[in-house]
């Protein structure tokens, strides 16, 4: 370490150690906002490869997908600039849950992230091993080294490592270093972590990957995308896409594929305890699929492509690390699967992570000054999830080097706010996955709206271009002029009969009824072309405005609320609707603010509003 060149060629702002999705969010944002950035990765040939299934959005997911677009992260355009197919899922269910998922060419998507990463004004792109950190004697990290001995100095580093940390990996009982198939693990960088944070170990898997030419697709349904024009992205161009989509397929596990995974679980690295770290609980292996479900006779699997120009295939729900003879064995016994070629085994990695409760809600560790956590390494699972930590930790580093005031998303105004706030007040014992239902105020937060609850905040920070803003606003405007609209105009007298009115009654109220959808309001000409890409949104805000506001007034309580003292001495015990478990929290924690009471693990929004309530009907405002 004491042969460090100082050389102004090797000093940066911000230095983002890591090109998956986390460290291309990090990267990017940092450069957006002007400050000097160095990227380091193993394999610059690999910036934002897919490991897993090539998809992106889904429940939960498209919604964060949404954010990082609305923050001028690069994701949701990637996305549709490389989709294979695109759908929304949970059409039947509220718009709460309803979200993009698209199926992505591997290697165009692959190829895009690099090419935009590497033309990024003020990023440099550098391949490197990183082998330690440098921390100074006040606890403050101020560069970093490579397995070759050089030093790469900066402000803020963000370490966006993935599954890298001692990264080991399982087919069967046969175990080799690796964070990926073909690429090396990082060995020594956790023994610097390790000296300042607390770390622990997880879990993943990946499926086999089959040969699109050995598979009899006749065998299995059809689950093609959907036929219109659909797009993540507020700044991705109307394409016709969408006619050139590739179809997927869904077959099911047997009882015979049951039985060769059963007979073959004493070969198992996980029954076997060989992995010590945790597997993700909402996406577990077939071994513990058909151990834990015992009571079922098959599991739904979705084969996958992986792009336009290839025959991989992606085996959705077949997680496993079985020995590869026992995967042969295993999919062939399902339908479609019967002379199935394995171009590359299912395995499992195990890695190190920390735990995030050791972070600041702007992904700055505590312990360590300027250092900043994204993705896996801080127990998460998922690109999507990933992506939205590297935009947070990568805007807060840039923001760190100026010594600006952080930028911090709550759980009331998103749902990266929410995964943060998950990750640093409660117990991370496997890979986080964001769900729906962990948001609270997920009617709120939804997808469609992404832009209009974020935009103003990215285009402050430099994120969100002039031109782009402008858009913004005169898309907003035409929603509300549609409502507005509504509020005004009667429905025709084909609606009367039609829906069984007893007069003519005005759009706004029409518009609420249950059987009323976009396509109703189009045959009935209540809604021009010109106006379908903003209708849907209206029509949301206004079937659902009763629950929106009942959300918005909880919202503004609770922040209302957050720097207001609470009463010294406050008798928890006393407070009707507290469960017993949030009595002995808040009694033990003491927290003097509604926003201290928020960051106690456990505690979740019924609690607080429950404390809330108290405090209003008794007068005791602090």
């Amino acid at each position: 370490m004491s042969a460090i060149d100082l050389s102004l060629e090797n000093h940066y702002e911000v230095i983002v150690v890591g090109s998956g999705h986390a460290g291309i969010e990090a990267a990017l944002a940092s450069a957006r906002m002007g400050r000097k950035t160095l990227c380091l990765t193993l394999n610059i040939d690999n910036i934002g490869l897919m490991p897993c299934n090539p998809s992106i959005g889904g429940p939960a997911k498209g919604q964060i997908v949404g954010e990082i677009d609305a923050l001028g992260g690069e994701m949701g355009r990637a996305a549709d600039l490389t989709a294979i197919q695109t759908k929304v899922l949970n059409r039947s269910r509220g718009p709460a849950v309803q979200c993009l998922r698209t199926q992505n060419d591997k290697r165009e998507y692959n190829h895009l992230m690099k090419k935009i990463l590497c033309n990024q004004a003020h990023l440099e792109v550098r391949q490197a091993m990183i082998e330690a950190l440098l921390i100074d004697d006040t606890t403050t990290v101020y560069g970093v080294v490579t397995e070759l001995g050089k030093a790469y100095l900066a402000h803020s580093v963000v370490l966006t490592t993935g599954t890298f940390l001692k990264g080991k990996m399982h087919i069967g009982l046969n175990a080799f270093s690796g964070g990926r198939v073909g690429e090396y693990s990082a060995e020594r960088l956790s023994d610097t972590l390790i000296k300042h944070l607390r770390l622990g170990r997880l879990k993943t898997g990946t499926p086999p990957r089959l040969d699109a030419r050995s598979i009899d697709f006749a065998q299995m349904t059809e689950q093609p995308g959907d036929p219109e024009d659909l797009r993540f992205s507020f700044r991705t161009p109307k394409s016709d896409r969408y006619l050139n989509q590739i179809a997927c397929h869904l077959t099911h596990t047997t009882p015979a594929t049951h039985e060769i995974i059963l007979s073959n679980l004493s070969r198992s690295p996980m029954y076997q305890k060989v992995i010590q770290g945790v597997g993700p609980r909402y996406c577990p292996s077939i071994e513990d699929k058909v151990v834990r479900f015992a009571d079922k006779d098959r599991h739904q699997i979705f084969i996958e492509p992986e792009g336009r120009d290839t025959n991989d295939m992606y085996a959705q729900g077949l997680n496993t690390s079985l020995p590869e003879d026992a995967q042969e064995a295993f999919l062939k016994t399902m339908p479609g699967l019967q002379n199935v070629k394995i171009l590359k085994p299912g395995y499992a990695v195990e890695y190190d992570f920390v735990y995030p409760d050791q972070l600041h809600p702007t992904l700055e560790t505590k312990p360590i000054h300027h250092l900043f956590l994204a993705g896996q390494i801080n127990g998460t699972s998922g690109y999507e999830e990933a992506a939205g930590q590297g935009l947070i930790a990568g805007i807060n580093a840039a923001l760190s080097s100026q010594n600006q005031p952080p930028f911090i998303l709550t759980r009331e105004d998103s749902y990266i706010g929410t995964m943060i706030d998950d990750l640093i007040t409660k117990n991370i014992y496997e890979p986080y996955r964001m769900l729906t239902s962990r948001s609270e105020y997920r009617l709120v937060l939804r997808q469609d709206n992404a832009v209009f609850r974020l935009s103003q905040r990215a285009h402050a920070l430099g994120l969100i271009s002039d031109d782009e803003w402008t858009g913004i606003q005169s898309e907003k405007r035409h929603i509300e002029g549609l409502i507005v609209k509504w509020k005004k105009e009667s429905t025709p007298e084909a609606a009367v009969s039609q829906f069984n009115l007893r007069q003519k009654t005005l759009l706004y109220e029409f518009i609420k009824r249950p059987e009323v959808d976009l396509s109703a309001l189009m045959a009935l000409g209540c809604i021009a072309t010109e106006d379908l890409d903003y209708g849907q949104r209206a029509l949301v805000q206004v079937k659902y405005e009763g629950y929106l506001l009942k959300q918005e007034a909880e919202i503004a309580r609770i922040r209302h609320y957050d720097s207001k003292a609470l009463p010294e001495n406050l008798d928890y015990a006393q407070i009707l609707g507290l469960k017993k478990e949030s009595v002995e929290k808040f009694t033990r924690f003491s927290p003097k603010t509604i926003f201290e009471a928020k960051r106690i693990s456990g505690i979740n929004p019924a609690d607080l509003m429950v404390l809330v309530t108290y405090l209003e009907k008794h007068g005791r405002r602090g």
